[in-house]
């Protein structure tokens, strides 16, 4: 994994972690101008930059994480912020409880499982981002069904130099995630935003809720997959600054 840091050490401390198939610049850089009063980290992981190897686990990159917060944060963190796949590695850290997060925020995180389902959402995953980097469209219900209606947030903020490996390894990651049981023991507050033409993370939320009763659940209207944070980075900045300093 690769660390990029911005911002005053001293002050209150937030760690993003991107989405699957996309980059930690390409889902954060338009909001890190708004968040000039924190030390901001954004997480580079594996296989998503050309900064790092391939990914082998998204377990290996947790370890990792928390790792970077042990030695260079004293184990306190005061905000972790993740989008789809890299809120599941959030929910995952919380729910270890190996370090301290006051707040967690959760961007449309993936906790439901695919089951039966799992190997044939790898494969199509993997055939719509070879696809997609050959030049080739994707039929529009399909993006319209996974992505919500007239979303192309999600091929707008694709690493093109992804691989078909660090895909299934994420997707095998994600697609089979059990939320930890201990995540029932975390003292911080959680933020869920998930927008309205989201159908998966609308799930994952009901079930993060039987673990976490107190969770934060915000439903953003016509809102697709990544749409929030690619086409409104503004007022996605100026909402999380309000949760960072309630």
């Amino acid at each position: 994994m690769n660390f990029l840091c911005f911002g005053d050490k001293n002050n209150k401390s937030i760690l993003f972690i991107h989405g699957m198939a996309s980059t930690a610049m390409l889902c954060y850089e338009p909001i890190l101008k708004r968040l000039s009063d924190y030390y901001v980290i954004l997480a580079e992981v594996d296989g998503h930059s050309e900064r790092t190897g391939e990914l082998v686990s998204l377990e290996k990159d947790c370890n990792e994480i928390e790792d970077y917060i042990m030695d260079n944060l004293s184990g306190n963190l005061y905000c972790l912020s993740g989008f789809s796949m890299g809120a599941t590695m959030v929910v995952e850290i919380i729910g270890r409880g190996n370090v301290n997060v006051v707040k967690a925020h959760l961007d449309a995180a993936f906790v439901t499982k695919m089951g039966l389902l799992t190997k044939p959402y790898e494969y199509v995953f993997c055939k719509a981002i070879k696809r997609i980097q050959n030049g080739k469209a994707i039929p529009k219900f399909m993006m319209d069904a996974v992505m919500g209606k007239d979303n192309n947030s999600i091929i707008e903020m694709l690493y093109p130099n992804i691989t078909s490996n660090t895909i299934k390894n994420a997707c095998e990651f994600v697609y089979s995630y059990n939320i930890p049981e201990n995540i029932r023991s975390y003292k911080g507050t959680v933020l869920f935003w998930r927008g309205s033409n989201e159908q998966y993370p609308r799930k994952s939320v009901a079930l993060l809720k039987k673990y976490l009763p107190a969770i934060i659940d915000v439903e953003i209207e016509y809102m697709g997959h990544g749409q929030y944070l690619h086409e409104h980075s503004g007022e996605y900045a100026g909402k999380l600054i309000e949760y960072l300093q309630s």
